[in-house]
């Protein structure tokens, strides 16, 4: 007995669909890649960031609540 791959169970099932469920299967990939490019985006924007604060603590501000509120009240 074999056992199949994700890939090749998951290349089983759409050869099955009909045409207009298959294209909504491959949105639906699509989707998900998308989804995960931007996650992955931001994580490096995160650790990029991070980077930056530890390297260039001097940079970094700390406001409270009411102190951002009313320094960036005129921006409204």
């Amino acid at each position: 007995m074999t056992t199949l791959t994700v890939h090749e169970m998951l290349k089983q099932e759409v050869d099955l669909l009909p045409e207009t469920l298959a294209e909504e299967v491959f949105d639906f990939v699509l989707f998900v890649k998308e989804q995960r490019a931007e996650d992955m985006f931001l994580w490096q924007q995160v650790r990029e960031a991070q980077a930056y604060r530890q390297q260039n603590p001097q940079d970094v501000i700390t406001a409270t609540a009411d102190e951002w509120d009313e320094a960036t009240r005129r921006l409204e």
